[in-house]
C-alpha cells in the first residue's frame, strides 16, 4: 500500500517533535501566574459583567469565542485540529479548499477528558496555588496548552493510520476479533517512548532556563546535549534528568521543573495519545456505528456524536446512526461488535432509574464509556396531514379528539393539559417504536398522537396543538449512557464511576457497604436500591462514587466491597460532566 506524505513516519516524526516544542513553551508560559481557579468556576462574581446568564466559566467563553473566530478561517476543517465546542462554531468565511483523504472518516475528539486532566492535575502541579488577578493572561496562556495538547494527542489518527497501513494484515486481525488488548500491544513502542521522555526532558530543561549570564548557561561541552535535542534526544538525557546539558550551568534557574512536563508526557499525553489510536483502529474497517432504541436515543447520540464531529465541512465527520428494537438489541449490537458504541436510558426526567438498563449492564460485559444529559422536546398534539371532521374536512382541534396516543413519559407529563383541553378523548399508550403514521391511518378520524415535534416531523404528521404543557417540576434533563466494549482506560482525576452491586436481605448489610465508602474517603454521590428482577433473598443498588476505578483510592474500595456483596460490578468510569453546555 502506497504512503502518502501525511503518513511517512519521518514527516510525522518532524511534526510530533514541533508539538513538543509548541507544549513546553506554552506550559512555562503558564506557570508564570497562579491557579487562578476562578477562571474555571461557573457563575463567579468576577466575570457576573461578561457572562450574562453565566452558564460557562470564564474559560469556556474564552475558549468558545478564541474557536469562533479561527473558525471562520477553516481552521477546524482541518484534520489534525480538534475543537473543544464543535457543535458551536459557525461555518468557515473562507472558500473550503479539498483536504486529502489520509484519515478514515471518524469523529473522535477526546478533548473533554484533555480539559478534565489538565484542570484537575495539570494546573494544581505546574502553577503556585492562590489567585494573582491575571485572570485574562492566565486564560489565554491556558487556551494556547489545551489546543496544543489536543493537536498532539488527536494526532494518534495519523500514527494509527500509518501503522495500520505498514501492518495491514496483523492489524485487520486484530481489529476484527476485536482484540483491544492485541492491538495496544502492537502500537506501543517502549524504545521510542523512552527516547521521547528524554528528548522532552532535555528541552524542558534547556528552555526552561532563565538565562542571566549567557556564557554560564552554556558551559563548554554542551553542544552535544543541545544537539541531542534536535537530533532526537539521544544526548539530552543527561544525569538527573537533562539539567547538567541545558540548565545546570551557573547564573541560570528553571521557570518549570522539567520532570513536571515529563510527567505529562508520561501519564497524560503518551497513554491518551495511544487511546485515540486504538479508537481509531478500532472503527478502521467499518467506520463508527451507534445503535439508539428510540428517538430520545437518537437525540442523545446526535449530541455525543454528531456534535463531536464538527460542522459540515470538516472532512472527518461521519456516523452512522442505526435504530434498534429496544434497548436489549442495542446492547446485543454492541456486545456482537455490529455496533461501535449503544445509548441507553439511565434515567428520565422525572429522576426515575431504568432498572432494566442498570441490570442488563450488570450481568454483561460492557462498559460505559461517557453519559449524556438531554433536555426533554415540547410535546405536541399531531395526526395525520389530510384528517379532518366532517364533510367540510375542518382541521381537527384537541376538544374535537375521540383518543390521544402516546407514550407513557409523554402522557404522564401531558396528563394535565389533556384533561382540560381533551375532555373527552381516551388516553392510550404507545407500544415503544410504534409506527405513528400507520397507527393514525388505522384509528378514527378524531385520534391524535401526543409526542415531540421531531417525532411528528419524522412521520410525516400535522399540527392539531403546540401548547402542551409539561409539569413546572419536570425539569431536569434526561440522562443516556454510551456503552462500548472499550472502556476509558485513563484516569482524568474528573471521573466518576458507576457501581452494581448486591446485598442479601439482612441487618447490617447496606451499612456495612456505606462503612467501607466511607473507610477508604471516596464520595458516594447517589445510590438507588431496587428489588431484584432475577428474585431471591437480595437487594440490588446502583451508585454513583467520584473517582476512576482505576486509581488506588477506588481499586482498593471495590476490592473491600468483594467481601461484603454477593456481586458487584464496576459498570465504567468516564470523564464527570461530559455532556455538552447547556
Amino acid at each position: 500500500m502506497s504512503m502518502p506524505r501525511q503518513l511517512d513516519l519521518e514527516q510525522i516524526r518532524s511534526s510530533l517533535i514541533r508539538q513538543e516544542e509548541t507544549i513546553i513553551f506554552a506550559l512555562i508560559e503558564r506557570a508564570q501566574f497562579r491557579r487562578n481557579a476562578a477562571t474555571t468556576e461557573l457563575d463567579h462574581p468576577a466575570f457576573r459583567s461578561v457572562l450574562r446568564p453565566s452558564t460557562r466559566t470564564f474559560l469556556d467563553h474564552m475558549l468558545l469565542e478564541h474557536e469562533r473566530l479561527h473558525a471562520t478561517v477553516r481552521r477546524y476543517t482541518a484534520p489534525d485540529e480538534h475543537a473543544f465546542f464543535p457543535s458551536r462554531l459557525p461555518a468557515p468565511a473562507l472558500l473550503t479548499e479539498p483536504q486529502p483523504s489520509v484519515l478514515q472518516p471518524n469523529a473522535i475528539n477526546v478533548n473533554d477528558q484533555i480539559r478534565a486532566l489538565y484542570e484537575s492535575t495539570i494546573i494544581p502541579a505546574l502553577c503556585a496555588g492562590g489567585d494573582d488577578g491575571n485572570y485574562g493572561s492566565a486564560t489565554l496562556c491556558d487556551i494556547a496548552a489545551l489546543q496544543a495538547i489536543s493537536k498532539r494527542v488527536h494526532y494518534g489518527k495519523f500514527v494509527a493510520e500509518s501503522k495500520f497501513r505498514s501492518q495491514t494484515a496483523e492489524y485487520t486481525a486484530l481489529i476484527e476479533a476485536r482484540d483491544s488488548s492485541g492491538i495496544m500491544a502492537l502500537l506501543t513502542n517502549s524504545a521510542v517512548e523512552e527516547k521521547l521522555l528524554r528528548r522532552v526532558r532535555a528541552k524542558a530543561s534547556t528552555y526552561g532556563q532563565d538565562i542571566e549570564d549567557p556564557n554560564a548557561a552554556m558551559p563548554a561541552g554542551s553542544a552535544g546535549a543541545h544537539g541531542g535535542v534536535g537530533g532526537g534526544g539521544g544526548g539530552g538525557s543527561g544525569s538527573g534528568g537533562g539539567g547538567g546539558g541545558g540548565g545546570g550551568g551557573a547564573g541560570s534557574q528553571l521557570k518549570v521543573d522539567p520532570e513536571q512536563i515529563v510527567s505529562l508526557y508520561r501519564d497524560f499525553v503518551i497513554p491518551l495519545t495511544k487511546e485515540v489510536e486504538l479508537i481509531y483502529l478500532l472503527e478502521r474497517l467499518n467506520g463508527c456505528h451507534v445503535a439508539y432504541a428510540d428517538a430520545r436515543g437518537r437525540r442523545a447520540a446526535e449530541m455525543h456524536f454528531a456534535a463531536r464531529a464538527g460542522a459540515p465541512t470538516a472532512p472527518t465527520a461521519t456516523v452512522r446512526f442505526a435504530p434498534h428494537l429496544d434497548v436489549d438489541a442495542v446492547l446485543g449490537a454492541v456486545a456482537a461488535r455490529k455496533a461501535t458504541y449503544g445509548i441507553v436510558p439511565l434515567a428520565d426526567s422525572r429522576g426515575a432509574l431504568d432498572v432494566p438498563t442498570v441490570h442488563r449492564l450488570s450481568v454483561g460485559a460492557l462498559c460505559v464509556c461517557a453519559d449524556v444529559l438531554v433536555h426533554d422536546e415540547p410535546l405536541i398534539l399531531a395526526t395525520r396531514a389530510d384528517a379532518g371532521v366532517g364533510a367540510s374536512a375542518a382541521p381537527l382541534v384537541a376538544t374535537a379528539l375521540s383518543a390521544v396516543h402516546g407514550a407513557l413519559g409523554a402522557l404522564h407529563d401531558g396528563a394535565s393539559w389533556l384533561c382540560r383541553a381533551a375532555p373527552s378523548a381516551q388516553l392510550v399508550a404507545l407500544a415503544p417504536h410504534a409506527d405513528l403514521r400507520a397507527l393514525l391511518e388505522t384509528a378514527g378520524a378524531r385520534t391524535a398522537v401526543l409526542c415531540s415535534q421531531s417525532d411528528a416531523t419524522a412521520a410525516g404528521l400535522a399540527l392539531v396543538e403546540c401548547t402542551v404543557e409539561r409539569p413546572k417540576t419536570n425539569t431536569r434533563p434526561s440522562r443516556f449512557l454510551v456503552v462500548s466494549t472499550v472502556e476509558q482506560a485513563m484516569a482524568t482525576g474528573a471521573d466518576r464511576s458507576l457501581l452494581f452491586f448486591k446485598v442479601v436481605h439482612a441487618s447490617g448489610a447496606l451499612a456495612r457497604v456505606l462503612a467501607v465508602f466511607n473507610s477508604f474517603g471516596v464520595n458516594l454521590e447517589n445510590i438507588h436500591p431496587y428489588a431484584d428482577p432475577d428474585g431471591g433473598e437480595h437487594a440490588c443498588f446502583f451508585a454513583e462514587c467520584t473517582g476512576h476505578a482505576s486509581e488506588a483510592q477506588l481499586a482498593q474500595t471495590l476490592q473491600e466491597l468483594r467481601a461484603c456483596t454477593t456481586h458487584l460490578r464496576c459498570l465504567g468510569s468516564f470523564v464527570s460532566g461530559a455532556a455538552p453546555m447547556s
